[in-house]
């Protein structure tokens, strides 16, 4: 039997998922999870590229593989930078569309139709859009843009990796993430690619996805509190989402509460 799902009448091959990992074990392997919990089977490839992470958390990920929650599994020995991993997952893609997942985002709860098929199908409605972004609960340093809850999908120039779903032969013509300059900021280069192909990138409205930000025991992004902004990549930026850290009972309604619980006191 073909694994794959219906939309709109036509069969689809599973969406790949690329999932990039970075340390915080905790948060990725709730992440992994959570996927597995809320997401059809048929629907999707979980590929995960873990950028040289530490030998525990590339052996969690080994576990889980074995476990069944990866279906394929890239472990690099040092840090190339979260580009240089989008470029090399979508080189070696083979699904119609695939889905970038960093390792802080969960996705919603099934009800009935699953965030990945919600997703293929914008991209079936809507074909003038290279790229959309699940809405995050909280958007940091751009305040609400979701006034018009009319709307399919929120214009925005640059959504980030928050289960942001593309076209592949789209983000291949347009150079991908190849010749990147830098490190950072990797929505901004490759939204700006398509935009600039007239391409139109933004937010799902209705598809949400849970942005964490890490426990009492981490720094505002979930990384160690001694590591430098300039180390895990993220912005030193004050935001009350930052300074409270997650919201257990959002983190419930996500991923279940055994897993919920599991994460709250959960050490590799």
């Amino acid at each position: 039997m073909r694994r794959g799902i219906y939309i709109m009448g036509k069969f689809m091959t599973p969406s790949e998922i690329h999932f990039v990992s970075w340390e915080r074990p905790s948060i990725t392997k709730l992440a992994i999870l959570t996927i597995a919990r809320n997401t059809n089977s048929a629907n999707y490839r979980l590929v995960v590229l873990d950028n040289g992470s530490s030998d525990a958390q590339q052996q969690m990920l080994i576990d889980l593989q074995n476990d069944g929650y990866i279906d394929e599994l890239i472990l690099w020995d040092q840090n190339h930078g979260l580009e240089v991993a989008r470029e090399y997952l979508l080189r070696n893609c083979t699904s119609e569309f695939f889905i970038c997942a960093d390792n802080d985002c969960l996705p919603e709860p099934l009800d009935g139709t699953d965030w990945v098929s919600k997703l293929v199908d914008l991209m079936q409605k809507y074909e003038d859009y290279g790229a959309i972004s699940c809405r995050t609960q909280v958007m940091i340093g751009t305040g609400n843009i979701f006034e018009d809850e009319s709307l399919d999908i929120t214009d925005f120039p640059h959504p980030g990796g928050s289960l942001r779903i593309m076209r592949t032969s789209v983000t291949e013509s347009v150079g991908g993430w190849e010749g990147k300059p830098g490190r950072g900021a990797e929505e901004r280069w490759i939204c700006s690619q398509l935009r600039e192909n007239g391409y139109k990138t933004g937010f799902a409205t209705h598809i949400k996805t849970l942005h964490l930000f890490g426990l009492k025991d981490s720094d505002r992004w979930g990384y160690d509190k001694d590591w430098a902004p300039e180390v895990t990549g993220h912005s030193d930026i004050s935001h009350p989402a930052l300074e409270n850290g997650d919201n257990i009972e959002d983190v419930k309604k996500y991923s279940g509460e055994e897993l919920a619980n599991a994460y709250l006191h959960y050490k590799i």
